[in-house]
């Protein structure tokens, strides 16, 4: 084994997991109560949600570079899922895009709201 490849193995193995108690909480919500899921099966959840990652944003960068851009935007990771046949869940990242962006707006409106002084506050100066 070359070092250039035990040091992208360990990266991967130290770097690329799903806390497990994200993964417990996703397989919960997503099968039946009675549904018993081993811990090496948890561990490999985990596991295999940081390669998927790995794969999208490998798809996201070569779609980037194809229309000469350096920065990966959502629009690019939507064309990825779109490019690895995924396509039945591009309505609820759409959606889930669409709440982030309104949250996002939001708080920020909220927080400039909050640091920006009203104009009625403002002292007036008093000379005598």
């Amino acid at each position: 084994m070359s070092a250039e490849s035990k040091s992208s193995e360990e990266f991967l193995k130290e770097n690329l997991e799903m806390p497990i108690a994200t993964v417990n909480r996703i397989i919960k919500n997503a099968l039946p109560n009675n549904t018993q899921v081993a811990k090496d099966v948890k561990s490999l959840f985990s596991k295999a949600a940081g390669i998927f990652i790995i794969y999208l944003s490998t798809h996201a960068n070569e779609i980037c570079q194809d229309r000469s851009k350096s920065t990966i935007s959502a629009n690019d990771v939507l064309a990825a899922v779109r490019e690895v046949e995924m396509d039945d869940f591009l309505p609820s990242l759409e959606k889930y895009l669409g709440e982030y962006r309104t949250t996002a707006v939001s708080k920020k409106r909220n927080k400039a709201a909050k640091t920006t002084p009203p104009s009625s506050s403002k002292k007036q100066k008093v000379t005598t």
